[in-house]
């Protein structure tokens, strides 16, 4: 269940939207008095990191917002998670990535993204994993495609050419027809 946090109080009294808006207030004042119009502040660089902690807590947002958005439709439409998980929510989570990666690689930066992973385990904690037959789908199919990537690329002199993208868009239609088969029970085994 979606938390208000923002609603949240601390000690019993106090509302977390008070105490976000006292702080943001008084850093405004802060830097409307200590700059000028005409000449940067000494503290300009630390916007940098400010801006990155505040797009990092968007896109953390969001994407919950829109997972649960997803998820509620999968409920509504008798959708599983592992379905709307191979196919709706990958995809949208690749087209932020790829738009990602492309920015990261052409100003050469290396950065990892596992931020809001790593907030969300501080938060909840250690949680255990039921493993299904379509995890190991799910992990047997990576593992191919990384192999055949590690394999593939380094004898091609880091050159990716078209017969070896449409040989990963083959496993990758390959991968989904099987994990489908598998949801839908078509496939199945005894992993115990």
């Amino acid at each position: 269940m979606t938390e208000w946090v923002g609603l949240n109080t601390i000690g019993g009294s106090f509302p977390v939207w008070a105490l976000v808006l006292i702080i943001g207030v008084a850093l405004s004042l802060l830097v409307f008095f200590t700059s000028k119009n005409d000449q940067q502040p000494k503290y300009h660089p630390l916007f940098a990191y400010v801006g990155f902690v505040v797009a990092v807590v968007w896109i953390y947002s969001v994407a919950n917002e829109v997972v649960n958005i997803l998820q509620t439709f999968g409920v509504v439409f008798s959708i599983s998670n592992a379905v709307l998980g191979l196919t709706l929510l990958a995809w949208g989570n690749s087209i932020g990535d790829l738009i990602a990666d492309t920015v990261m690689a052409r100003q050469d930066l290396l950065l990892g993204i596992g931020i809001p992973f790593t907030i969300a385990t501080i938060k909840k904690g250690d949680y255990e994993l039921s493993i299904t037959l379509e995890e190991y789908v799910l992990a047997g199919f990576l593992a191919l495609s990384l192999l055949t990537s590690l394999i593939v690329v380094p004898l091609s002199k880091f050159r990716m050419s078209r017969p070896y993208g449409i040989g990963l868009i083959v496993l990758y239609v390959i991968f989904l027809v099987v994990a489908l088969l598998t949801e839908s029970n078509v496939i199945t085994a005894d992993i115990n």
